[in-house]
């Protein structure tokens, strides 16, 4: 039966096919499996992300609740899921079955798991095709792009005719959904691959000092981008030292710079899907089928020790002025004779030739003369007043 086929027999207000599991996923779908195990799904109906939205499979337009869905998965927890088969046979409590998604009808496999690995829950789509806006609205318009790759769906634009069934919140989901075909158009969206990756290269091995660039640091990933954070006074730059606007994605370079001494931390993690695309259907209600998916994150990091700038020590040179002494000698007179005082400085001599300097050696000598002359005047004075007397 083609899509057309399909969608021509459906009555009424479709509900559900196919999922994305979201974050939290446990139990036996935590992993790929195989029929053979038996793993059920039980349709638990809408969850509150949901909003009528407004389109067509091919005919006439017509209101449908798009977003995501409820499903207990082996009666024991509830997960959300998408639609990737619109189908209106389908009730609560329904119970379908595990079967190979590889070999089964959905149509557009490939497209349909780039959206859900790239997409609400699991993110909001690389740069440059960014969703926005509430939960309802991302989980309304990417049910919406996924229901155009099954089932040949068509999202149309609110008029004021609709303003009785469509609320304000309603534009912005129009436009997360032209972004989400136009990604997948300009092929953007990474494939569903079995695993996730993501390493950060670069050399953290350098003399680092605060103030300074340290890099460049290579983002290497499997997804479509990652949202990168630092540690405490640590800061994104590109190579020209302009901050670096995130998220990041693969084969973009960084730069970090520190405020001051100490480690500077580079993270960040990668959310993606991991291999194991798996159906839940049940062929007496017109294949039915759930996308089940596994969401995971895998961290990355890198460290580099910032080191205080070496300070420049100075030397002080002490100089030593060679000072001038004075030695001050005194000759005390014997009793009766004038008090006098000599006084010799002594000076620090300049070599000049065939003159020896003074000692203190030459200093005594000149004392010992002046003594011997001062009392041979006294004894002639004395003699002389004899020789006086005498012939007077």
């Amino acid at each position: 039966m083609t899509i057309a086929q399909r969608a021509a027999s459906r009555r009424g207000v479709a509900v559900v096919a196919s999922l994305a599991l979201a974050v939290g996923l446990v139990g036996s779908f935590a992993a790929p499996s195989s029929a053979d195990e038996g793993s059920t799904g039980e349709f638990q109906g809408h969850s509150p992300q949901t909003l009528v939205v407004k389109g067509n499979f091919g005919g006439p337009n017509n209101y449908f609740e798009a977003g995501l869905l409820k499903l207990r998965v082996d009666g024991s927890t509830n997960e959300l899921a998408y639609c990737v088969d619109f189908e209106d046979d389908i009730h609560e409590g329904d119970v379908l079955g595990e079967a190979d998604w590889a070999s089964s009808a959905i149509a557009n496999r490939d497209e349909v798991e780039r959206i859900l690995g790239s997409y609400h829950p699991i993110g909001v789509g690389p740069a440059g095709y960014e969703i926005e806006g509430n939960n309802r609205q991302k989980a309304a318009a990417t049910q919406a792009a996924v229901w155009h790759f099954t089932n040949g769906f068509n999202l149309e634009q609110a008029t004021p005719a609709d303003a009785d069934r469509l609320i304000d919140e309603y534009g912005l989901v129009y436009a997360n959904y032209v972004k989400i075909l136009q990604a997948v158009a300009d092929g953007v969206l990474p494939a569903v691959g079995g695993h996730v990756t993501l390493t950060i290269e670069g050399d953290t091995d350098v003399d680092a000092i605060p103030g300074q660039l340290i890099g460049p640091f290579t983002i290497h990933t499997s997804v479509a981008s990652v949202d990168l954070t630092t540690s405490a006074g640590t800061t994104l730059h590109n190579e020209d030292g302009t901050a670096f606007e995130g998220p990041a994605s693969d084969g973009d370079m960084v730069w970090l710079k520190s405020a001051e001494a100490g480690t500077a931390t580079l993270s960040g993690v990668a959310a993606g899907v991991v291999s194991g695309e798996r159906v839940i259907t049940e062929k007496e209600l017109q294949d039915m089928a759930f996308l089940v998916v596994t969401p995971t994150e895998v961290p990355a990091s890198v460290e580099v020790t910032v080191h205080t700038p070496p300070t420049t020590s100075t030397s002080s040179t002490t100089s030593t002025t060679e000072q001038e002494t004075t030695t001050t000698s005194s000759i005390v007179p014997q009793q009766g004779t004038p008090t006098t005082t000599s006084t010799v400085p002594i000076t620090p001599q300049q070599g000049t030739g065939g003159m020896l300097p003074q000692t203190g050696a030459q200093t005594l000598a000149l004392v010992a003369l002046a003594l011997v002359l001062l009392a041979a005047g006294i004894g002639f004075g004395v003699i002389s007043r004899r020789s006086k007397g005498d012939t007077a």
